[in-house]
């Protein structure tokens, strides 16, 4: 016989209320909170709504329903779950996450199914008389329509100073169906208001979504943040983005991440990008966009001056993008951020851009170059520019082919990063030499250092006492990364060594 639908009658719901109010005054007594019975028995309430919904969302499946035990201790764990996030919180007032000036709205942290109801609670600030609400954030709690009708008719209420909607993670093991028609209505609903910025991320929108969206993405005439990222943004997802985002004359930030759009898909967004001169924030990361993908898109970064961080890592590119990403990055003078980490710049397009960085001299803070294929060569290039970069905290250069010659050119560089906290040199062929000239320039120049890393390189076990010995003599440390994955039997080198050869690149590269 097939599993009727499990539920619970009311006495049983009630008694279980009881319980938990009990656990609750208890628990917070143990962590030396007291807490009034009122307060407890109101967040118990709401404990055991949230865990009845998620159970009962849960005790369906594609062909019937779960077993009752399975979905009573489905039940059971998620109020366990939400008692002790009340008693960490000390049992602080149920308002629906709603800030203390009233402007805020945040319901994201566990993820769970809305019911009519549950929105109807969790959304109530939005209902409140003359609200000034200027900021929703409804990340992992799951619409279905007649959820996304409760959530429609509060942005209605907010329209007025409404800016803000965060609507990532929203429609979470809800069907395509369902799902589609709760964006349709939430999205509908924002028409009339002005909003700077909107996430749909981490939702399985592919085409179909971004078409639900249309009317919030084609309505809103002064954008100026927007995010896709997760979101199955295919080739002709991307081109439905362009088509609806046309105003984007305001765009300041655009973030695509962990998406499926190649080339073509990139070539779509590029348009966006062409009218959207105070672009400052673009991200297309981990989306399959190959060489041609990006040139399109570095070139209509030409559009904005204004650009300070720029992230198009994990894309399947090679050093025929070097040409076209230098050209554009030597009009960006605000640039904070730079991350081309694995996009197989090789020596060729590391030089480029390094030479369009001496020339731009951009306030950089992070630059991200691992997974380059970098060879000594490329790291005598970037040294140079380096020395431009008084600002810069976080250098990534793991995994590439750097060895102790490059170590020790960049290493000649280093004296000129008094803000570095962060440098990585994981997996480079590495040996005590160069390790040990990094290190020595690192103890002496860098004194807001964090953390070196240079696992899993060639460092021979007195390499690694020496290195050890001389960020302990610094009082750094605590800064030196773990470095038991080195090949201990790589060749030896100490201090004087090291010294020579830093001594002789800098000589031949000019730098002092």
């Amino acid at each position: 016989m097939f599993e009727q639908q499990w539920s619970l009658s009311d006495a049983q719901r009630q008694e279980t209320v009881g319980r938990i109010t009990t656990s609750i005054i208890n628990l917070s007594f143990s962590q030396g909170h007291s807490l009034p019975e009122k307060v407890a028995a109101d967040a118990a309430t709401t404990v055991e709504k949230k865990a009845y919904t998620v159970a009962k969302f849960e005790s369906k499946t594609t062909t019937g329903y779960r077993p009752h035990n399975e979905t009573l201790k489905a039940y059971a764990r998620k109020m366990s779950e939400l008692v002790l996030n009340v008693v960490k919180e000390k049992g602080g007032s149920q308002q629906g996450g709603i800030s203390s000036d009233g402007k805020v709205l945040d319901l994201s942290g566990d993820r769970e199914p809305l019911t009519p109801e549950t929105a109807e609670e969790a959304l109530a600030p939005l209902f409140a008389p003359r609200p000034s609400i200027t900021t929703i954030k409804l990340s992992t709690k799951s619409f279905d329509a007649d959820c996304a009708e409760v959530a429609a008719r509060g942005f209605a209420n907010v329209a007025a100073s409404l800016t803000d909607v965060d609507m990532s993670d929203v429609i979470a093991g809800r069907p395509e169906a369902q799902a589609l028609e709760a964006l349709r209505i939430m999205t509908r609903s924002l028409q009339a208001a002005q909003l700077q910025a909107l996430n749909l991320s981490d939702n399985a929108l592919g085409e179909k979504g971004v078409r639900a969206c249309s009317a919030a993405l084609a309505g809103q005439t002064g954008l100026q943040r927007l995010a896709f990222q997760n979101v199955g943004c295919s080739i002709k997802a991307c081109q439905a983005v362009a088509e609806l985002v046309q105003h984007s004359q305001d765009l300041r930030c655009l973030h695509l991440f962990n998406n499926m759009s190649g080339d073509e898909g990139a070539a779509a967004i590029a348009e966006i990008l062409s009218r959207s001169p105070h672009m400052e924030d673009f991200k297309m990361a981990s989306s399959r966009v190959g060489s041609e993908g990006c040139i399109a898109l570095a070139t209509s970064l030409h559009t904005s001056s204004c650009l300070t961080c720029l992230d198009l890592s994990d894309n399947p590119t090679d050093s025929e993008i070097g040409p076209a990403l230098a050209e554009m990055l030597r009009g960006q003078r605000q640039l904070v951020s730079l991350n081309l980490a694995d996009t197989s710049l090789e020596d060729e397009g590391i030089e480029a851009i390094a030479e369009a960085l001496v020339q731009a001299q951009p306030p950089l803070q992070e630059l991200h170059l691992a997974l380059n294929s970098v060879s000594p060569a490329g790291a005598a290039s970037l040294a140079k520019a380096l020395q431009g970069m008084p600002k810069l905290r976080i250098l990534d250069l793991g995994e590439n082919e750097i060895e102790d010659e490059g170590a020790c050119h960049l290493a000649t560089a280093l004296q000129s990063l008094p803000q570095l906290q962060h440098l990585s040199l994981i997996t480079n062929q590495i040996g005590a030499k160069g390790a040990l000239a990094v290190a020595k320039a690192i103890a002496g120049s860098c004194p807001e250092i964090k953390e070196l890393l240079l696992n899993d390189n060639q460092i021979s076990e007195a390499g690694v006492s020496q290195l050890k010995g001389l960020f302990v003599k610094a009082g750094q440390q605590t800064a030196l990364g773990p470095l038991d994955e080195n090949d201990l039997d790589g060749g030896d080198g100490d201090e004087s060594d090291a010294d020579d050869l830093a001594d002789q690149l800098a000589q031949s590269a000019n730098i002092h």
